[in-house]
């Protein structure tokens, strides 16, 4: 399992909608599985986890098993992978200070299992470059 986290300054309400909300806004260029730097990354409730080009072409990306807002969000995750063989990612929001700690849990699924040892490298390195653009956006 990878485990990463960060302190936010901003409500455990504000980084929760940022993340689900606003995440075209703060994910990285270099993360989106498109070939367009200015795509849409949504997530919906109980659905769709997607990226979407300015031409219209989606991406799934995954999908939305848990949403509790300020609080916890649960993905099947294909990036990585694909929908038949998704790795699952827990996102936890704690108030903690003057903000909210953000925890990513990151693991294999059964689906997945076989998969995750030539992957988690690369897994753990894209969350070490996201959260980061998390916290600037909270920053903001």
């Amino acid at each position: 399992m990878i485990t990463r986290s960060t302190h936010l300054r901003c409500t455990p309400a504000r980084a929760f909608a940022l993340f689900t909300e606003s995440a075209s806004d703060w994910w990285p260029e270099s993360l989106r599985h498109s070939a367009d730097p200015r795509s849409t990354i949504s997530l919906v409730a109980g659905g769709r986890f997607w990226e979407r080009s300015h031409d219209g072409d989606e991406i799934e990306l995954g999908r939305v098993l848990t949403w509790e807002p300020a609080h916890r969000l649960i993905l099947d995750f294909y990036p990585g992978t694909d929908p038949e063989h998704p790795t699952a990612v827990e996102i936890t929001f704690a108030a903690e200070g003057d903000g909210t700690r953000i925890v990513i849990e990151h693991r294999p699924k059964p689906e997945s299992a076989a998969l995750w040892d030539g992957r988690a490298e690369r897994f753990a390195q894209a969350w070490s470059l996201m959260l980061p653009a998390l916290a600037d956006a909270a920053s903001s």
